[in-house]
């Protein structure tokens, strides 16, 4: 869900809103993860399922950060064959390594440890993606993490 006038508290929040530009955080994250472009796909259908299934948990601007930061870790850790340790995705992400496997151990228990993706679930949310992305102002850089030749 997304914030409303009142949120509650949840792991995911942060005392005050990051100064960097969520655009700016997925732009980091893309530039030094290296993961592959699944796990942007991933990291979306667990946030969605996060979301679905604990309607406390919300996206905000005092959320939004930690929730992608940790949704892609997972993401790159699953999926992906190379992936590097939760110290960089923590230096990466400006998080202490300690804060990192917290939201990580919190995500994997609001996801029941479940983040395999049925191919008909992953398709739908690439769709979606695809569409953000080119709806988007940025259609090249949408196109871009997202693989032009995919959408």
């Amino acid at each position: 869900a997304l914030a409303g006038e009142t949120e509650i508290l949840t792991h995911f929040h942060c005392a005050h809103a990051p100064a960097v530009s969520i655009r700016d955080y997925v732009d980091c994250i893309r530039k030094f993860f290296g993961c592959s472009v699944e796990c942007y796909v991933l990291s979306l259908v667990y946030l969605d399922r996060i979301i679905k299934r604990h309607p406390d948990v919300v996206v905000s601007p005092l959320s939004c950060h930690r929730l992608l930061i940790t949704s892609m870790t997972l993401a790159a850790k699953f999926q992906d064959d190379v992936f590097y340790t939760n110290t960089f995705y923590a230096k990466v992400g400006g998080l202490s390594l300690e804060e990192l496997n917290g939201l990580e151990h919190k995500m994997l228990a609001l996801l029941d440890y479940r983040l395999l993706v049925p191919a008909s679930e992953y398709e739908l949310y690439r769709r979606i993606l695809c569409q953000a992305a080119s709806a988007s102002s940025a259609d090249k850089e949408g196109a871009h993490i997202l693989g032009s030749e995919r959408c």
